[in-house]
């Protein structure tokens, strides 16, 4: 077996060489504040941001928000699917939307106040979350696990197989030609779209502690980021006192530079209940249930730092970054398959300080 260096630690062994420390591979970041400058009025479930558009679903309802000026964010189109949008990534002029037993839906959302459909594919149970790269989507689904689908054609998308996981799978996310996943209660997968079966993960482990939502730092693709909570707890239906927010959110950086092996670097507790995150550089901006947005600087994944805060006034439960404005959706966290009845999206004017 042909041993590789990892990218990441091949490249703190020149900088060390240089006379560099380990510890001194970034500076030390600026801190980050937020004023609020605008509201998408709600009830709303999701929210993605791509240039100087928001993206939000209520239902089955995709809807386009110009907020190239943040302060009065204008409603353009809007596209309704079959079933209850879960899970929707934004690229260019189209929109993939996982919409639970329907499957996968492409969308053009080129001419925001015409959204029109380009394709679609039924998946093998129900669709939660989808992500994209080149001519390959892959879908987090609770019935087949991970489905790998051809977009060659976004006409007619096909799927060219399914990847077993040992739960419910939750969420994925892809870099290039590597995608990631993670099931319920405690699975992270590593897969390669180059192999001639890509349905065979390179790696995987049982270890990570409940994780709902997979990211990779494009800074920085040797490292994936689990954002998790609690660890499961079989009880948990039968128990009948209320169950507030737990307030034991966590960052779990993974070394995923060998696929075969991804190794955990650190666990970072979150302020909150991290419920989603999304990077931007170096920078992990979470949704954190309770507390907020929480912005955490992963420029060194040995030892992340909260480096900018908001207090929403219920619980921030998604977010998305604009080109001009952070958005924050802010509602009550629910659990299991409800459509929420709350949720504004907040839109946040960035301060570095």
């Amino acid at each position: 077996m042909t041993s590789r260096t990892p990218r990441r630690f091949a490249w703190m062994l020149l900088l060390a060489g240089l006379g560099v420390g380990a510890n001194a591979v970034s500076l030390p970041a600026q801190t980050l504040s937020f004023s609020p400058i605008g509201t998408i009025s709600g009830p709303l479930d999701l929210v993605r941001a791509h240039g100087s558009f928001a993206y939000v679903t209520r239902g089955s309802t995709l809807t386009v928000y110009d907020i190239s000026n943040p302060a009065a964010p204008a409603r353009r189109g809007s596209y309704e699917l079959p079933e209850k949008v879960w899970g929707f990534t934004v690229i260019g002029p189209l929109a993939y939307a996982a919409a639970g037993h329907s499957g996968m839906w492409i969308v053009d959302v080129s001419d925001p106040d015409n959204l029109t459909l380009r394709g679609s594919v039924k998946t093998p149970g129900q669709a939660k979350n989808v992500a994209v790269s080149g001519e390959h989507a892959v879908v987090a689904d609770h019935m087949s696990g991970v489905d790998v689908i051809d977009i060659s054609d976004l006409d007619a998308p096909a799927t060219l197989g399914s990847v077993y996981t040992d739960g419910y799978a939750r969420d994925v996310a892809m870099f290039e030609e590597q995608a990631y996943a993670v099931d319920h209660p405690a699975g992270f997968y590593v897969l390669d779209m180059t192999r001639d079966d890509p349905l065979d993960p390179v790696g995987s482990l049982q270890s990570a502690s409940a994780p709902r939502h997979v990211e990779v730092i494009a800074a920085n693709p040797d490292v994936a980021v689990l954002v998790g909570g609690v660890p499961y707890d079989p009880l948990r239906v039968l128990r009948t006192e209320d169950r507030p927010d737990d307030p034991r959110g966590t960052l779990q950086l993974y070394d995923v530079s060998d696929p075969a092996a991804p190794a955990l670097i650190t666990t970072f507790p979150t302020p909150g209940n991290a419920q989603r995150a999304e990077i931007i550089e170096t920078l992990a901006y979470v949704a954190d249930g309770p507390t907020g947005l929480s912005v955490v600087d992963l420029s060194d994944p040995a030892s992340p730092e909260v480096v900018g805060t908001y207090q929403t006034r219920h619980s921030a439960r998604d977010v998305a970054v604009a080109d001009t404005a952070v958005l924050v959706l802010d509602g009550t966290i629910r659990r299991g398959s409800h459509t929420h009845e709350d949720g504004d999206v907040i839109i946040l004017r960035r301060t570095e300080n």
